[in-house]
């Protein structure tokens, strides 16, 4: 039999709590680490430099919030003051995380009891690490709360800062309907697919895609225009802000260049595979890379730079325009499966859909409040979130559908956003159509709100 301890001492809970840890440790770099990124691009913004301020109002509104003085100043000066905040609450040496101001005073009051209040957040990863290492923690409980600790420091730090920088940098999403899974693909045009997780790099792609030159000279070379899709959330940013369509999600990238008819896969960071270098070798696509943290060995690295971002971009839509010509016609097969979706839904979205709903004369407006009753009320059982990739060991998406369609059948409400997003859309399920699966409740908030 296998013995109880290792030769250490620590048992079963202490070293699973360890992998546990070192795993939310991780998860909580990667994420926050893309939130560091966005913030060096808001730092670099100018009026006449690669990125502008989109939504001036979203960066008054955040100024106010943390106390930036923004009467009669350069809105660049206010955006590079927030950015400077943003990036203290990586490494400040004090005091926790900036954004627990925005949680109700009870549930600060349970954080601050428990200890599990997130200080900045590199020093929680620091700490997860360091608890981890040998001879240190092994009280699994311990270990628990620091992986709660630590993923907080991503959730209401990192993840959250990156969603307000984005939304200032390349504006706060609007609804719109797009389509999703391969079929997205075209066979008379140029495909650039961009891949991954950082916005600030695919947005420049798209940029530089729309321009009169780029697509004036992908006709010139015998291409009918030039159509960008996306994988992972790389494509979600850009599906909400530019209406590119979705190719698929996480196990779906080897697919996409099976097709045979993708010029360029420009990837940025996180779940990339690296088989893509071979894969792309065996047809003309060209794999390119643009960050120090995703080398891959295969690809073309062009180390991406926010001051020459726009040049960078519109070298590489037309590199892939060259590459059209490139295309073995004997290779190619597009499939035809493709599904309309409606995305684009940030808070005050969804607070303006609720507004439409409401009863000016007795009922407040501007806020959640619809939603609520509806849940207190019974009408609706609950609100889930559906995010994360899909598995390789079980059929593709078939968990996500699986539950979401159970969910949506009991009256639950689903947030759905990564790659489960994308399952969700290839599946019909962000069609207005799938009130239709919808228990009674829900489809009948689904019908009051549309």
């Amino acid at each position: 039999p296998k013995a109880s301890r290792g030769i250490c001492g620590a048992d079963a809970h202490a070293i699973a709590g360890r992998h546990y840890l070192r795993m939310a440790a991780a998860g909580s770099a990667a994420h926050s680490d893309h939130s560091r990124e966005i913030a060096h691009v808001l730092h670099k913004t100018s009026l006449d430099g690669s990125y502008q301020i989109k939504d001036e109002a979203r960066l008054l509104s955040l100024a106010a919030e943390w106390g930036v003085e923004t009467e009669d100043r350069d809105i660049y000066d206010v955006a590079h003051e927030v950015a400077e905040i943003g990036l203290n609450e990586f490494g400040k040496p004090f005091g926790t995380q900036i954004f627990l101001n925005r949680a109700t005073e009870e549930r600060r009051k349970v954080w601050a009891e428990e200890e599990i209040e997130p200080r900045a957040i590199d020093r929680e990863i620091a700490t997860s690490l360091h608890m981890t290492t040998m001879g240190n923690t092994a009280d699994a409980e311990v270990l628990v709360r620091q992986a709660l600790r630590v993923g907080m420091a991503d959730g209401w730090g990192g993840s959250m800062m990156g969603t307000e920088f984005t939304d200032i940098l390349f504006g706060t999403p609007t609804v719109r309907t797009t389509e999703s899974n391969l079929g997205v693909l075209e066979r008379d045009q140029v495909n650039i697919i961009v891949h991954g997780h950082d916005p600030a790099f695919s947005e420049m792609i798209v940029v530089a895609a729309e321009t009169k030159e780029m697509k004036d000279y992908a006709l010139s070379k015998g291409a009918k225009g030039i159509n960008i899709a996306g994988l992972c959330c790389t494509a979600n940013e850009a599906t909400m802000r530019h209406g590119i369509r979705m190719a698929g999600n996480f196990l779906q990238q080897e697919n996409a260049l099976l097709t045979g008819a993708v010029e360029m896969i420009c990837v940025d960071m996180q779940c990339i595979f690296p088989s893509l270098g071979p894969l792309a070798e065996c047809f003309h696509t060209k794999f390119i890379t643009s960050s120090p943290i995703a080398r891959i060995p295969g690809s073309i690295y062009i180390k991406f730079n926010t001051d020459t971002a726009l040049a960078q971009a519109t070298d590489l839509v037309k590199m892939a325009i060259d590459n059209y010509e490139n295309r073995d016609e004997a290779k190619i097969f597009i499939p035809s499966s493709k599904e309309a979706a409606v995305v684009g839904y940030p808070c005050d979205q969804i607070i303006r859909e609720l507004d439409d709903v409401t009863n000016t004369h007795l009922e407040e407006r501007g806020s959640y409040k619809p939603a609520i009753d509806a849940i207190k009320s019974g009408v609706l059982r609950g609100a889930v979130a559906m995010v994360g990739c899909n598995n390789p060991r079980v059929r593709p998406d078939y968990s996500h559908i699986e539950i979401m369609k159970e969910l949506l059948k009991n009256d639950v409400l689903i947030v759905a956003s990564g790659c489960a997003a994308q399952a969700a859309a290839k599946a019909g399920l962000l069609s207005k159509e799938a009130k239709d699966l919808c228990g009674d409740g829900l489809r009948r908030v689904c019908t009051l709100v549309d």
